[in-house]
């Protein structure tokens, strides 16, 4: 496509990183970059998918060098000081995989903390003038705000991917740079007479003055809680907060890189931010997703022919679709994004039980599902809070077969989550609770037996309660209790439900080949 844009390709040594760096990286970014479907240029124009990526790869590449340099220098020097302490009588072998660990870990969760922010700004700045081109070939006009909310989405959903790139530079560099160090090191300890070799035996003479629990052992060797220390490295977690607390060496490592791309600027402000700041986010970008969702109901309200059509029958680019994509954007850009979409989360559960038109008809309701759906893609946190929010309710909320059928074909219902569960089968009281029982058979009948939008084994206590009901002595079940238990053994087998119709049978079968 002949924009007047780079070409797209991988990202390697050259460009961004240079030979100092050595970082091996080969990947197409093509295959790796995120793009919403809700932008509808690309659904028209998908050949226009390489230029965006082209535009990821130049951020990257803006930025990699000096961190990863910076990081895995720091990383280094860290790990070469304590490793030449703690394993001064230990086998070479050992200590060398003590320092891969160590520094792995430090070069990674230092590149990663650092990276973010300036790459994020670094991606908008490439991507801005990319739509402009892409907008101008495919002759579309795109104002202002649209534009900045395309190119902020764009950078949001690439922002993890740009990131562990960076960080697997970081890692690989680290172990490169780490191996050489210790040659070094080993190759003077080798040699009697030499400065380094001097240096460990004053070393060793300075040994008496360390606490007796710092202190190496030469006879037994390094203690196993004194090696569990560098073991644990590999299985520490990477940092993927880069709002957190930050020590003065840190600070000072964001503060050396140079400004022209502004690397760790946005970093440091975020750092003298009080406290009570990051509950600020949290309040402003609240206000700013109930704008949102205030918007999408005046819409509503204001095309009542419209309030009965699914959310999928409007036109591409719609303004209820545009005011999802921007809930998803400021969702993405707050510094809180899962206490974000948690607690906005709540509000739109909660708009589900209204009596207002928006919370009750059709093209409401699947707005909020939709919004649901997007948040609970960006925090699975979503799907755990509105199942224990369901489970410790109301007790008809509970089995609302309306409301928990559209929660699970969106799933964001566990079925199979023991709060919800417990809840459920204490509602049946062993054979008792009518209600519940007739609801649970329903709503099981439709999500597993007809629509197939669950497995059997996503429903195995419900299951379970239900057969002990059918069970209960001088209790005749229900014809739909003994149907529903009949369909989930058939399912359970691989065989088809007996209460299906033959054609409706096909449809499924169609249905699943194509998923």
């Amino acid at each position: 496509v002949p924009l007047g844009l780079p070409p797209q390709g991988g990202l390697s040594a050259t460009g961004g990183a240079t030979t100092g760096t050595d970082v091996a990286l080969s990947v197409n970014m093509t295959q790796l970059v995120v793009i919403n479907p809700s932008i509808g240029l690309f659904q028209q124009y998908p050949q226009l998918r390489q230029h965006v990526a082209a535009a990821i790869n130049q951020a990257i590449r803006d930025i990699i060098s000096p961190v990863v340099e910076r990081s895995v220098t720091i990383a280094c020097i860290t790990s070469r000081e304590l490793i030449l302490k703690d394993f001064i009588y230990e086998a070479e072998e050992a200590m060398k995989t003590a320092a891969h660990m160590m520094v792995q870990n430090l070069a990674g969760s230092l590149a990663l903390v650092t990276c973010k922010e300036p790459l994020r700004h670094s991606m908008c700045s490439h991507l801005r003038p990319v739509f402009q081109k892409m907008a101008a070939f495919v002759n579309e006009q795109i104002d202002a705000a649209t534009l900045e909310q395309h190119v902020q989405l764009i950078a949001a959903e690439n922002l993890d991917q740009g990131c562990t790139l960076i960080e697997k530079a970081a890692t690989e560099k680290a172990v490169r740079d780490m191996d050489v160090a210790l040659d070094v090191a080993l190759l003077h300890r080798r040699q009697p007479g030499s400065p380094v070799n001097d240096q460990l035996v004053q070393m060793q003479n300075y040994m008496r003055f360390l606490p007796e629990v710092l202190r190496p052992k030469r006879e037994g060797g390094l203690h196993p809680h004194h090696r569990r220390v560098y073991e644990d490295f590999a299985r520490l977690p990477r940092v993927s907060d880069p709002h957190g607390p930050q020590d003065p060496a840190l600070l000072a490592f964001n503060q050396s890189v140079p400004n022209q791309v502004n690397l760790g600027q946005g970093m440091a402000m975020k750092q003298q931010q009080p406290a009570g700041q990051a509950q600020g986010d949290l309040l402003l970008t609240l206000e700013k997703c109930a704008s949102c969702m205030s918007k999408a109901e005046q819409v509503v309200m204001q095309h009542s022919q419209l309030s009965g059509s699914p959310l999928t029958s409007l036109p591409q680019g719609h303004e209820l679709a545009q005011l999802l994509m921007q809930c998803r954007a400021i969702v993405l850009q707050s510094m809180n994004r899962e206490d974000v979409a948690v607690s906005f989360a709540q509000k739109l559960y909660m708009r589900l039980y209204d009596q207002t038109k928006f919370g009750r008809c059709l093209l409401g309701v699947e707005w909020i599902l939709a919004c649901l759906a997007s948040l609970n893609d960006l925090s699975k946190r979503v799907s755990k809070e509105v199942t224990t929010w369901l489970a410790f309710g109301d007790s008809e909320r509970r089995v609302h077969r309306e409301l928990v059928v559209v929660l699970v074909s969106n799933r964001l219902l566990n079925l199979a989550a023991p709060e919800y569960t417990k809840e459920v089968i204490k509602g049946m009281d062993m054979g008792r609770g009518h209600v519940a029982i007739d609801a649970t058979v329903a709503i099981l009948q439709h999500v597993l037996v007809d629509k197939r939008f669950v497995g059997t084994g996503d429903c195995v206590a419900l299951l379970d309660a239900l057969t002990k009901v059918a069970q209960v002595p001088g209790r005749k079940p229900s014809d739909a209790l003994v149907r529903l238990l009949d369909d989930a053994r058939n399912l359970a087998r691989g065989l088809a439900p007996s209460s299906v119709p033959p054609q409706q049978q096909q449809q499924q079968q169609q249905q699943q080949q194509q998923q």
